[in-house]
């Protein structure tokens, strides 16, 4: 009887250890904590850093015109805008441009400097106008944080690249729109903040010679910088070399 009972005893030791490999496995497995980042990994994947970033320097020429109408008014070039005039003064300049860091999404983060001559013979424009037979000119200074696009390619043939630069502006004088604009807000347009808003338009041939409309904006920030709002825009087109 004794034998009978730990002949079954052992039996039923033996069989409670022989679990299968592979469940004790998948056991331990499902045990083992999971990692958060890497089930998240595809998502923030487009915000991390490029291993191999295609960064760039660029030069930037350009020539437009300065107007006495509102960001929205210039995006449009002045189509709808309730003005008799809309165009005052001239613009030429040049911008040097520079990127630090590239995502995998392909936005780019750089720095840009630019310096433009704005001259014309409106003092003052457009609700009144001071208009006077010898040229004036008024110089522009700013600088800023570049961010920019590697592009889309449409048809093998165009790549189309959106840009957009921030900082800060410095003017010698104001003139035409901005002249009149620093009477109305009794403020002060000599340093303003600067957004430039740009499409880029390069072929497939030569990726980095592109063909670039701009639009140049000078703002006080509703009063935050000189007691201004509106300071002066423009529309400028002109060809940017990447190297």
């Amino acid at each position: 009887m004794l034998r009978s009972v730990l002949a079954l005893g052992i039996c039923s030791l033996a069989c409670g250890l022989s679990i299968p490999a592979s469940s004790r496995s998948a056991e331990l497995a499902s045990d083992q904590p999971r990692n958060p980042e890497a089930d998240y990994s595809y998502f923030l994947s487009p915000f991390k850093l490029a291993n191999q970033p295609n960064l760039k320097q660029s030069v930037f020429g350009f020539a437009g015109r300065t107007n006495s109408g509102n960001l929205g008014e210039t995006f449009a070039f002045g189509v709808g805008a309730p003005r008799t005039m809309f165009y005052d003064n001239y613009i030429v300049g040049g911008a040097y441009q520079r990127d630090f860091f590239q995502f995998n999404s392909g936005i780019l983060i750089g720095a840009e400097i630019g310096l433009a001559d704005r001259f014309g013979n409106y003092t003052v424009c457009c609700d009144t106008v001071a208009y006077s037979n010898k040229m004036k000119h008024s110089a522009e200074l700013w600088g800023g944080i570049s961010f920019r696009h590697q592009g889309v390619a449409l048809f093998d043939a165009v790549r189309i690249s959106p840009g957009f630069v921030f900082g800060l502006s410095a003017v010698s004088n104001p003139i035409g729109q901005e002249g009149l604009n620093q009477i109305a807000h009794q403020g002060n347009s000599h340093v303003l903040f600067y957004l430039g808003f740009d499409l880029a338009f390069a072929l497939a041939t030569l990726p980095d010679t592109e063909l670039v409309i701009r639009i140049q904006h000078r703002s006080g920030g509703y009063g935050t910088l000189g007691g201004m709002k509106e300071g002066n825009n423009a529309n400028v087109i002109g060809i940017r070399q990447r190297f």
